[in-house]
């Protein structure tokens, strides 16, 4: 890796899919969700108020490790990125059924710096996020967060 970046950042593994019970998700993957609701069910807020109509499609999100923020002087985005996909290789059929039913997987990193920052992955990480049909989302927040 090249010269050190400071900058905090969060992981999440997040699955969209058309009708999967996120059960399913859980159960298979071995990863307790922080987020996730079913396909057809009534929307509710995280304290369980109704926000009125249904959701669309299923939803299941986890904190691979359940970790909260890391500090890139701790753990570099692109390392953790790396154990998340050796966590998830061993589904590589599962994740490619959903994918192949309609659904999206997504590895998200939300992170936060008051300076520059690059977040760089090398070809064989994204070859090996494609080969498991993983998209990666960098979200980029201006302002430090209340992970």
């Amino acid at each position: 890796m090249n010269q050190m970046q400071l900058y905090s950042y969060k992981l999440d593994f997040r699955i969209w899919h058309p009708s999967i019970d996120p059960q399913i998700v859980t159960e298979t993957l071995g990863l307790e969700p922080t987020h996730f609701c079913m396909e057809g069910q009534p929307r509710k807020t995280p304290k369980g108020r109704l926000l009125g109509g249904i959701h669309a499609e299923s939803y299941w999100s986890a904190d691979p490790f359940k970790r909260g923020e890391y500090m890139s002087s701790d753990d570099a985005a692109e390392d953790a990125i790396s154990a998340v996909l050796e966590l998830l290789r061993p589904h590589k059929h599962f994740l490619l059924l959903l994918q192949g039913q309609g659904g999206r997987l997504v590895l998200q990193i939300s992170s936060f710096s008051a300076r520059n920052y690059a977040i760089v992955l090398p070809p064989d990480l994204l070859m090996e996020m494609a080969a498991l049909g993983i998209s990666w989302a960098h979200d980029v927040h201006p302002y430090a967060q209340s992970w």
